[in-house]
This record gives structure tokens, C-alpha cells and sequence, in this order.
């Protein structure tokens, strides 16, 4: 059951990038889209939580570190990641994405927290190897466009920031008030740049209404919620195994719905990034402190 959830999950985030080229193709712009995409997603957390009665405000001391998660911390992520998918292919930026697990590692040692174990210098280097590799030119996507890739990379560094920040925040008020205030925040942030910008939608036709409520349901809450409730059948460890099946699911889906195929580059070096997640999540036999 557990397992199960957990790939519910992995399938459910890995239509983001497949939803959000839809928008693109609408028309929609990026802080429309996100504007959207976490207004939807707070207003039914907000609500879920309000039904269930779960006490979701607390003092401001509390609050005010999960909203500036949000609107700074995942805003910055998330711009960053839907920037690229409309330079480069859906399947390359999630698999370059995916190699935040190694920068989470990574940025535990520069900030003094412990040294990496052998095995977990072997992730990272499996992981160098596998971005080398996704990011080279082949017949099959050209060169990708370096803007592009530099933005999903940024994101994934970003990303791994945000997890080592949030690790701490998140455990004062649980995972699903935590969520709910994270969106929240990013929806304002979101709201303020598509107003001075004047790129928020005034309306929206019947396939962009269509694809963003896919995507506020099957991008973002199914995902957030299967995931929280599978980890807490399986534990985090097999979680994490299980979240690679991400961007495996994001590149069968952009072959299906997009037409995009991947060089023999591309499928070596992101098996090398989803094995450097695997071989980072195993269990080891001692810590270096």
C-alpha cells in the first residue's frame, strides 16, 4: 500500500512538465502559470484543512519562516524550473533536476554538518558524470539551449537549499500545514510579479482551464498527498527510492504526449543521476561525523 502511494505520487508530479508545455503552448505566461498553479493548490489545502478541523494558524513567530519558504525559497525553484521547460526538453530538465538529492549531500559538508561518507562521494561523482552526459549534444535533441540548462541546474542547487532550510521548519507544524502556508506564500509571490508585470490571465479558454486544474490536482495535490501518506507507511528512505520513478514517468509521458525523444547521452547519463539518488539513499554501515 505504502509503495503504492509513493508511486502514485512520483506519477503525479511527473505530469508537471508535460502540463506546464501545454501552457506554454496556450499561451499562458510563467507567472501566470504559477500564479495559477499555487493559487488552486492553497485554496484547497486551506479548505481540506478547514474541513478537517486541523489548526492551521499558529503565532507569527511559526508562520512567518514557512511563508517566506514559500514565497521566496519555492517561488525562486519553481521559476527557475518552469523557466527552463520552455528552452529545453521536458525529459532533460527532469532528470537534471532529479540531481538535487546530490547538492543536498553536498551542501551538508560546506555548511559543517558532516563529512561525506565514500559512498556518498561516489553518488556525487556518478551524479557529475550523469549531468555531463544529459547536457551533451546528440542527433536526437541538438544542442540544448544553454540558458535553458542553466536555469534547471540553478533550480536543482536552489532546490537543495530549500530542502536543507525547510528540514527544520517543516518539523514545528507537520507536513500538510506546512504545505499549505509554503503555497500560500509562493501564490502571493506569484500574484505581486504577474501584477507588476501585467501578465496575470484575465481569462482563460476551455483547454488552459482544463490543463491547469490537471495540473493544481495531478501536478500538486494528489502528489503532496499520496507522498506524505506512503512515506508514512514505508519511511522516508523508501520514499526517496521510490520518488526516481519521477523522471522515468516524465520521459515516458513527453515521448507520449510530446514527441520528444532522448539521445543514447541522454539514457546513460540519467540513469547515472537516478542511480547516484539510489546509491545516496541506501543505508551505509557508519557516518563520518
Amino acid at each position: 500500500m505504502g509503495a503504492g502511494l509513493c508511486t502514485i505520487s512520483a506519477a503525479g508530479f511527473s505530469t508537471l512538465a508535460i502540463l506546464v508545455k501545454f501552457a506554454y503552448g496556450e499561451g499562458l505566461s510563467l507567472p501566470g502559470i504559477l500564479y495559477l498553479r499555487f493559487g488552486g493548490a492553497a485554496v484547497l489545502l486551506v479548505v481540506y484543512l478547514l474541513a478537517r478541523r486541523i489548526r492551521f494558524v499558529f503565532s507569527f513567530r511559526k508562520t512567518l519562516p514557512l511563508f517566506l519558504l514559500g514565497s521566496v525559497g519555492y517561488a525562486i525553484q519553481a521559476s527557475l524550473y518552469v523557466g527552463a521547460l520552455e528552452r529545453i526538453p521536458a525529459s532533460v530538465a527532469a532528470l537534471l533536476l532529479y540531481s538535487y538529492p546530490v547538492f543536498v549531500a553536498l551542501l551538508a559538508w560546506v555548511i559543517g554538518r558532516r563529512r561525506p561518507t565514500g559512498q556518498e562521494w561516489g553518488a556525487m561523482a556518478l551524479a557529475l558524470a550523469g549531468v555531463v552526459l544529459t547536457i551533451s549534444p546528440s542527433e536526437a535533441i541538438g544542442r540544448a539551449d544553454p540558458l535553458g540548462l542553466a536555469m534547471v541546474m540553478t533550480s536543482a542547487v536552489w532546490y537543495a537549499g530549500y530542502i536543507t532550510i525547510s528540514d527544520r521548519v517543516i518539523a514545528r507544524t507537520g507536513s500538510l500545514v506546512s504545505t499549505a502556508w509554503i503555497t500560500l506564500g509562493a501564490f502571493i509571490s506569484f500574484t505581486l510579479v504577474g501584477w507588476a508585470t501585467r501578465s496575470l490571465p484575465a481569462s482563460l479558454s476551455p483547454n488552459l482551464a482544463w490543463i491547469m486544474l490537471a495540473m493544481v490536482l495531478f501536478s500538486t495535490i494528489l502528489p503532496i498527498g499520496t507522498f506524505l501518506a506512503g512515506m508514512g507507511r514505508v519511511g522516508p528512505t523508501a520514499a526517496s527510492l521510490l520518488s526516481t520513478l519521477e523522471p522515468v514517468f516524465t520521459t515516458l509521458l513527453a515521448a507520449a504526449f510530446l514527441r520528444e525523444t532522448l539521445g543514447e547521452r541522454q539514457v546513460v547519463g540519467g540513469a547515472l543521476v537516478l542511480a547516484a539518488v539510489v546509491l545516496l539513499n541506501l543505508p551505509t554501515r557508519a557516518r563520518t561525523p
